[in-house]
């Protein structure tokens, strides 16, 4: 008995890891649509139509920025709650996907801008962690920062205020990290890990290109993926740090002067694939 265990315990390991083989080269061998968006930035596209990435149908889009191109990455809060694409025009912004999580409240102004998480904006504290049980959310482990025009994706510490001795202008904490200096982060077994849903995305490669990532899900057309899977996709595509933002109904991606809103993937608040579905949203990282 104990044979046949170690010999299907030996098979299943042997076909998880062709199965991953196989999706890491479908992944990085496909024809994606490349579009120049600005110097020194690049849009990315791609529809897995087939169910043939990790057994299922993915929408993916990718905005790469060029370290050289001299781009400025943002973090742009606002005190009421407001689609993606508004907040980017409003801020004539080149690109941008939704930030970090927050609390929906429609009615008025808050003074923490509806955020759940930290938020510092040209070095002024504008919202603190809002902490579950006097410990951090899976969403506070790591944090986005941007330093004399410089973006880093960082890891929390053991300081439960350790947000702000963050030295840089804009922090905004998120999560959870996934991968860290090329090592990635073990991951939990709770349902927001393991289930598929819509994703949002940031990413870093050793030569300090910049990743902004979407996928859609909830629909036939694209499922959407597990944080195991967002995981893999990303380090596929050359990433060394990567952390999750807020997903499901708020993942968008607006790209400005592409079609007829700017939305580049399909948001599922009016639950149709379209780009129409926008949700409001408290926050969003933008590239001016």
């Amino acid at each position: 008995m104990k044979r046949l265990i170690l010999v299907l315990l030996l098979v299943t390991g042997i076909s998880i890891s062709l199965i991953a083989s196989n999706d890491s080269i479908l992944l990085v061998s496909s024809k994606w649509s490349i579009t120049d968006i600005a110097p020194g930035i690049v849009h990315k596209q791609i529809h897995f139509s087939n169910g043939e990435l990790f057994g299922s149908n993915q929408f993916i889009n990718i905005i790469e920025v060029n370290p050289s191109a001299g781009r400025l990455v943002e973090i742009i809060p606002s005190p009421v709650l407001i689609e993606t694409s508004k907040l980017a025009s409003q801020n004539e912004a080149i690109a941008a996907i939704n930030g970090s999580f927050f609390k929906f409240n429609y009615e008025h102004n808050t003074v923490d801008y509806n955020s759940v998480d930290y938020i510092r904006k040209e070095r002024r504290d504008l919202a603190p962690n809002t902490y579950e049980r006097n410990r951090r959310a899976m969403h506070q482990r790591g944090a986005l920062a941007i330093h004399n025009n410089k973006f880093y994706i960082l890891k929390a510490d053991q300081l439960k205020e350790w947000e702000r001795f963050i030295l840089a202008d804009e922090v905004i904490t998120t999560g959870p990290l996934l991968r860290v200096a090329g090592i990635d982060e073990a991951l939990e077994n709770s349902s927001f890990y393991t289930t598929r849903h819509p994703r949002t995305a940031m990413a870093k490669r050793e030569d300090g290109t910049i990743i902004f990532f979407t996928v859609d899900g909830r629909a036939k057309e694209s499922l959407g993926m597990s944080l195991k899977e967002l995981q893999n996709t990303l380090r596929w595509l050359g990433a060394s740090d990567i952390i999750n933002l807020d997903g499901g109904g708020s993942t968008t991606m607006f790209i400005n002067g592409v079609g007829s809103n700017g939305i580049v993937n399909h948001p599922t608040d009016n639950r149709t694939f379209d780009s129409l579905g926008e949700r409001k949203v408290a926050n969003i990282v933008i590239i001016k």
